[in-house]
């Protein structure tokens, strides 16, 4: 089966200037709806074509961005108000000129589609042979609509009674405007997607929101935030919301190609309390070509007129010292990690048994790259410096296309040391929200405090470039944390997560005595006797280390008669009323 999948996106809109480009969870709509198009097209076993059909190059490029052809841009009579959308997917299939079974339209202003909604909606196609449109159930039953007659006097919408209960009324549904799925003849030939025997493919009412004002937007970015992450297991720690942040010793090239300078930075880790080390792992002829320009900070870090090759070729960790230096580190309560740039020490290292890889930032947009890594099983850890939210989630669909193993991404700003005014740590919060994966920091600032803000942040892992002397020569030296530093960000790190606590909102153990020093007691204001009635007035609070009644209960109390005299001064208690 042939489908095509189109978005259709023009530029113009009267309720919300540039709708298409404004943004649900930091992704613009065109960007959510090719977004959820691409993951059906992976998920079905069909030939797939994703396009958008828009008017605006603005546009165009960010669908493009997100992984849709733009073949063309559509012609202005079909980008206005009244344009029709079926007029426009005809306008798409004649463009193309290709043969398909089955267009499937997905609306950019229905930002909560799913895939599964998309792959739900061409199987019950496959099934029924009919065209299919997305409906939901109606938020009121149409038994309760009325309509106003010329004297603004009700009709009931229905006739007869009135269910009150909503469970007595017939349930009904809407479209919801979000997918539509129609073989091309019957478009042609109806120029509809609803024609009789059409079928409703039914969505969530909560995912059925359509986007028609700024407070529509809203709505949709409150309800399509992150859902609970599931955690990644790294060793035999879980990594994710709710679990003490991963801290990696980030040892790196720090090694200088002396394997007892490896091994004393595997023990300079374990003093300072890091959770893991990590190392990289290369062969030089599979990373770089001989005569590759070294980067600006390498060129200062490690002055030299040798070129890139030359530096990595020196740097490289052989694979004869791994066994022993993993040995090392896992005997000192650490995992063993380390970052393959190119596959073969990929597979050495999964040999190895190393309990995840770590992907670096050059290689986000190395899609061949990742899916290859995907395969291998692992969980996976993926840098995502130098990167747009748009490459971002291309990695993450290469990565889910081959293998649903576990990932995390680590924000990062690719300099070294990266400026603290371009840290952007509130990306660790959009990363969240956009994939639904643990998220964490790859810091290159020098000092400490960007990894605290990040932990404050919502890291779930925090990697640091550590050297045993930033005063030796190497390309990352110069930006690493010393041994002291390393240790301090532990500390610091810890007493984060112990600040941060649980987000519940409930009186602290040690806020106890200063509770019943200060809070208010309920006391009787004078002497009452026995069958008097009360008032507010009767009552008074005091701070006065009593047990009793808090102030508000003198609410409810209020007008009720005494069973017992009570005197002026005495705790109230609710024994002491009839």
């Amino acid at each position: 089966m042939r489908l095509l999948l189109i978005v259709l996106a023009r530029g113009g809109s009267k309720g919300i200037p540039n709708k298409n480009l404004q943004t649900v969870g930091g992704i613009p709509l065109v960007g959510r709806a090719v977004r959820a198009a691409s993951r059906a097209g992976g998920l079905l076993t069909h030939k797939c074509r994703v396009i958008c059909s828009t008017d605006s190059p603005a546009i165009a490029e960010a669908a493009r961005d997100w992984g849709a052809e733009v073949p063309f841009l559509r012609p202005a009579e079909l980008a206005t108000d009244s344009a029709a959308s079926v007029d426009v997917v005809l306008h798409a299939l004649d463009a193309l000129a290709e043969p398909w079974d089955a267009v499937v339209l997905v609306q950019p202003t229905s930002p909560l589609v799913v895939a599964g909604d998309i792959v739900g909606a061409v199987q019950l196609h496959e099934k029924t042979g009919a065209p299919v449109v997305s409906v939901c159930e109606n938020e009121h039953p149409v038994e309760w609509s009325y309509r106003l007659a010329a004297d603004g006097s009700l009709i009931a919408a229905v006739p007869g009674d009135c269910p009150q209960r909503r469970q007595d009324c017939r349930p009904s549904y809407r479209l919801n405007g979000a997918v539509y799925v129609a073989p091309p003849d019957i478009l042609r030939a109806y120029r509809d997607f609803v024609v009789e025997g059409t079928r409703g493919f039914v969505m969530p009412a909560e995912r059925s929101i359509d986007i028609d004002s700024p407070a529509d937007l809203l709505t949709a970015g409150a309800l399509g935030g992150n859902r609970s992450a599931s955690p990644m297991i790294v060793g035999n720690r879980p990594v994710g919301p709710g679990h003490p942040c991963l801290i990696i010793a980030e040892a790196g090239v720090n090694h200088n190609g002396d394997l007892e300078l490896a091994r004393r930075l595997v023990d300079a880790a374990a003093e300072a309390g890091a959770d893991a080390v990590k190392f990289q792992t290369w062969i030089t002829e599979k990373l770089c070509l001989p005569g590759a320009e070294k980067a600006d900070y390498q060129k200062i870090n490690a002055p030299g007129p040798d070129d890139q090759f030359t530096m990595l070729k020196r740097l490289e960790l052989p694979y004869a010292w791994h066994a022993e230096l993993k040995a090392r580190t896992e005997s000192r309560g650490l995992a063993f990690l380390s970052t393959p740039d190119e596959i073969q020490s990929a597979r050495f290292l999964c040999e190895l048994g190393v309990p995840a890889l770590k992907i670096g930032s050059a290689e986000l947009s190395n899609l061949p790259y990742l899916r290859q890594l995907a395969g291998l099983g692992k969980p996976l850890i993926v840098s995502t410096g130098m990167g747009s939210l748009a490459e971002v989630a291309r990695a993450v669909a290469a990565v889910r296309q081959v293998c649903e193993v576990p990932l995390a991404l680590l924000h990062c700003v690719s300099a070294y040391p990266a400026p603290e005014e371009e840290m952007n740590l509130r990306c660790i919060g959009t990363l969240a929200r956009t994939f639904d994966v643990p998220v964490g920091l790859s810091d290159h600032t020098r000092g400490w405090t960007a990894a605290i803000l990040g932990v404050a942040a919502g890291a779930s892992i925090l990697e640091k470039h550590f050297t045993l002397d930033r005063t030796m020569p190497g390309p990352d030296h110069a930006a690493s944390a010393d041994p002291a530093e390393l240790a301090d960000l532990v500390r610091a790190v810890r007493k984060a997560e112990a600040m941060l606590g649980s987000g519940d909102k409930q009186a602290a153990a040690c806020e106890e005595n200063t509770r019943r020093a200060v809070r208010r007691t309920l006391l009787y204001a004078r002497s009452l006797r026995a069958g008097d009635r009360v008032g507010e007035e009767d009552f008074e609070a005091l701070r006065c280390g009593l047990p009793g009644l808090p102030p508000q209960a003198a609410i409810r109390l209020s007008g009720r008669t005494l069973r017992t005299s009570v005197r002026q001064g005495a705790a109230v208690a609710e024994s002491d009323f009839a």
